[in-house]
Formats: structure tokens, sequence, C-alpha cells
């Protein structure tokens, strides 16, 4: 029987625990038209040993070794290369499919679409409660367009309005594991994710892959829970994050270049949305953060250097504060002032921060 959906996730120093549920939350659900790839992007703890147990003990998984790290991108690509399957669900190795996940996919796997997006939920710890069986309704063809203005959203990382192109609150685009793709359409269109690159891969993965799609489909049913970890990438210390950030902006500025060359509107989208993410995160994971071990008078130094950097400095002088997010807003106003101190508070005091704006903003709104 011919496989119809592989599954590839990506493991690398994974939480024994985390890892064992994400592939026990697959296996149960695996039929001979189905095939679960572990990737290891060669992990220094036993994630490695704990993927072999599980190949060596079921026929429809494969465990691969990726024999030097070479980051997400790579094991990603390394997913489209093995696949057999028709469509190709990408996942992390520390997240869990839904119950009723791959009996969906399958119920889908002879339309004839590029992408078809999904919803998600995010947990903390372990994942608890039985999911309700899939939807009968099926799945919703997106409009003309909407391909182009996905693809924009992922580029500048600026919110779509959901409801105009027919998706629902818990669809994320966004992330590879938040859609199953078409492989032929993935080889036919040499889409591959950028080699090299430590940070928003799938950003650049899916401003191409959008774009390039003819036919786009919704199914408004929770296939992945993403597992929030506050001591994972996205929180912890990360003194290499501006420079990752510099490389993630070379190859976004290649994306325009080729989808939306002279296109003002897709440039002030992103200097206004992605760049100030950028700049935030580069002062919250690197400058600023907790565990940022250089001395005060080094970090002071790092922080001038970088608001002067471009593209940091245009963004950040040039973006409108009224009315942004907090969380954006504040940190910008302190760096355009250059209150070193003021921020070095406010991201030691993140969760007191949003407590003390979250009240404000509930006071303005009553």
């Amino acid at each position: 029987m011919s496989v119809k959906l592989t599954i590839g996730s990506a493991v690398y120093n994974l939480k024994e625990n985390h890892l064992r549920e994400h592939i026990e939350s697959i296996i149960a659900q695996l039929t001979d038209e189905t095939e679960l790839l572990l990737i290891d992007d060669c992990s220094a703890n036993n994630s490695g040993a704990v993927c072999k147990e599980y190949a060596e003990a079921n026929d429809r998984v494969r465990y691969i070794n990726m024999g030097t790290n070479g980051g997400l991108s790579r094991v990603r690509n390394r997913t489209i290369k093995e696949a057999r399957g028709t469509w190709i669900f990408f996942a992390d190795g520390d997240d869990v499919l839904a119950d009723h996940a791959i009996e969906t996919a399958l119920a889908f796997s002879d339309e004839k679409y590029d992408i078809i997006i999904h919803d998600r939920q995010i947990f903390f710890n372990t994942k608890t409660g039985q999911d309700a069986p899939p939807p009968a309704a099926g799945l919703i063809e997106l409009p003309a367009g909407a391909g182009r203005d996905i693809s924009i959203s992922c580029l500048c990382m600026r919110p779509l309005d959901g409801d105009r192109h027919g998706l629902g609150k818990d669809a994320y685009y966004h992330a590879a594991w938040g859609a199953i793709y078409s492989r032929d359409f993935l080889l036919s269109r040499e889409l591959l994710f950028p080699a090299g690159q430590k940070k928003a891969q799938d950003s650049v993965f899916n401003t191409y892959a959008y774009y390039c799609a003819e036919k786009i489909a919704y199914l408004p049913y929770v296939m992945y829970y993403y597992r929030k970890d506050m001591q994972g990438i996205t929180q912890r210390y990360n003194p290499d994050f501006t420079e990752t950030a510099i490389s993630l902006i070379g190859h976004h500025r290649e994306c325009m270049e080729k989808l939306y060359p002279d296109d003002t509107e897709v440039f002030e989208k992103y200097k206004s949305h992605r760049l100030i993410s950028l700049s935030v995160d580069s002062m919250k994971l690197n400058i600023f953060h907790k565990n940022n071990p250089n001395p005060r008078d080094a970090r002071k130094r790092a922080f001038l250097e970088f608001v002067n950097t471009p593209p940091f400095k245009e963004a950040i002088n040039d973006y409108d504060t009224s009315g942004a997010w907090w969380g954006w807003g504040v940190p910008i106003s302190l760096a355009r002032k250059k209150a070193f101190s003021r921020l070095d508070f406010f991201f030691k005091h993140w969760n007191l921060c949003r407590l003390y704006f979250g009240a404000i903003n509930a006071i303005k709104g009553h």
C-alpha cells in the first residue's frame, strides 16, 4: 500500500519525557498509509537512543541521524528528501499530535491542494484530555489572493485578517507545523528551508511556499499541540541572537527582491513589524537578559552599538509607538531615548511590567 502521509519529526537534545510523549502520540495512530521519520540532528543526550528504540520496534518508523549537527533547516530539508508520502507533516519532537490528526489527514489525502492549513493549540507541561472527533464539514478552500497575503504575513510578521480569508483564530500558518504540504508541490517548486539559518527558518520557507501555492485549503480542526516551554530557546539567553537576526534579515531581503520588488508597502510592513520584533528580541534575549554574564559597562556598549546599527536604527527611530502593544511600544520608545537603565529594569522585570501595563490597559478600556 502506498504511503499517503509522512510525519517528519525534528529531534535535537530533547527532554526524554517530552520526546516519548511526542512519538507515542504519533505511533498510536500510524497505519499502513503513514510513516514517521525521526530525524536526529546529532543530539548529545539520549534523544537518538530513544528514537532508535521506537524505530526498531515499529516498521512504520524510520530513524535517521544527520551525521553532523546542521540545524533545523537541514533536518526539514532531509524530511522532504526522505519522505515517501503524498503529504508531509513537519513536526517538532517535543510537541504532540492531536488524537485524530492522522485519521483526519488521511481523509483528505486525495484532495488536490498544495497546502492545507490546520488549527493548533498551545499547552504547558503535559497535554491532558481527549480530543473531539474530526469535523464532518471538511476543508474550506481559501479565496484567490490568499496565498500572497499569507506569504506577506509570514515575511513581515504582520497579522492577517483571518476572517477575510476564511481562517480561524487557531490557524498558525507562520510555522511549518501549522499545515501539511503536498510533497509534489514542494519538489516541483524546489522549495527548501534556508540552510544555516538558526531562527525563523519557517518564515522564509513559508514566504515562498504560500506565494507559489495555487490552491490552499483550511481545515478548522486542531491537528497539532505546541508545547510552550518557558526554558526553551525562545526564552533563554542567546548571545548570538543579534547576529542570527541579521542573517534572517538577509534571507528576508532576498525574498522581497525576488517576490515583491519595488513594493514599498511590503517593505514598510516589514520595517514596522518584523524589524521591530527582531529589535525587541535582540534586547530581551541578548543585551538585557538576566543571564547575560557581561558586566554592565560592556552591556551598555553593546546596547549603544545595537541601536546605531542599520536596519535596527531606522526601524527603532521610525516606529509609531502610539497605540502599540506595550511589549513593543515601551522598549522601542526607551531604546529611541537610549535609556539603558530603564530598559535593564524593564526586561529583568518583564512579568511585573506585563501586570502593570495590563492593569493600565484594563483601566483605559473601562
